[in-house]
């Protein structure tokens, strides 16, 4: 039983196999976080192991027991917020307090463990300080250092590395992709088996990702008077919206750095990264995102 709740999922064999003797075993801790760079399959795996623990039917969202939380759209600009709020995680831990309506556990699932900010943080401690005996919640973020150091403290971390190249391919060959091709997206993939899928079926998302790789990296070989000129540019003028642009654009500029050291590992990308992730939790707790940009752009 220990690998087959998960059977379909690419790579992270080690991940499935702890989980699967756990699952198995009745030994689950009561709180998770999944982290590992974006893409590389923690979401398929949470989702895997709450259909097995609540054996859900159809859409997983649907179970009454199960919370599952994410940024929500801002009705004026149409947009994802810039975090998680205080008020999605008090509801979201209120429910999971309630009674289980098909009598049995509860689960929470946080999609954006690092989109937390500091008040929707506070408001998730006392729930992993005092959980509820047949309660399990999961958090996913990007690293763990994206997530507030008391919330890590209390989880067991389950880390998702970059599955190789040839993994990758094979399962899509198996999945009836022309083998060249299946290797080419396992290649441009670099590791993650969800931007492999995308890069295969989604004709946005790959005209998207050329032109991000394009742009940053002519952004970050310019004279730091261009780069800083620059940085006005990547914002939009509306204030709503400059929090939200901001945490993307980081996100994006520290996937292509991951990528960048997965061939060729230096200490001035392992600096960049680090300062990558500041950036972003610097955001998240108010921080000017203008400046946070241009901190970011004056040091790489």
């Amino acid at each position: 039983m220990s690998s087959k709740p998960f059977s379909g999922i690419i790579g992270h064999e080690a991940a499935i196999s702890c989980l699967g003797r756990m699952l198995e075993d009745g030994t689950l801790a009561h709180a998770y976080l999944f982290v590992g760079q974006p893409r590389v399959g923690k979401r398929a795996v949470a989702l895997a192991l709450l259909n097995a623990l609540f054996s859900v039917p159809g859409h997983i969202g649907s179970h009454p027991d199960i919370v599952m939380i994410r940024r929500e759209t801002d009705e004026k600009t149409g947009k994802e917020k810039t975090a998680v709020s205080v008020e999605q995680v008090r509801d979201a831990c209120e429910r999971l307090s309630m009674t289980s309506l098909s009598g049995g556990r509860k689960a929470l699932f946080i999609e954006e463990a690092d989109r937390l900010n500091a008040a929707a943080g506070n408001a998730l401690l006392k729930t992993l300080e005092e959980p509820r005996g047949d309660a399990i919640i999961i958090l996913r973020a990007n690293s763990v250092d994206a997530v507030p150091a008391t919330i890590a403290s209390r989880c067991q971390i389950v880390r998702f590395h970059p599955v190789p190249p040839a993994t990758i391919a094979e399962a899509f060959v198996k999945r009836g992709v022309d083998r060249e091709e299946a290797a080419s997206l396992a290649q441009a993939s670099f590791g993650a088996p969800g931007a492999a899928l995308s890069l295969l079926t989604d004709g946005e998302y790959r005209a998207q990702e050329e032109t991000a790789a394009a742009a940053a990296a002519q952004l970050f070989s310019s004279p730091v008077a261009r780069r800083l000129r620059a940085a006005s540019d990547l914002l939009p003028k509306d204030e709503a919206n400059k929090g939200a642009v901001a945490l993307r654009t980081l996100e994006t500029w520290e996937r292509i750095l991951r990528e960048r050291m997965l061939s060729s590992l230096s200490r001035k990308d392992a600096r960049t990264l680090r300062r990558l992730r500041a950036a972003r939790m610097a955001i998240l707790h108010n921080a000017s995102p203008q400046l946070a940009i241009e901190h970011v752009l004056i040091s790489v």
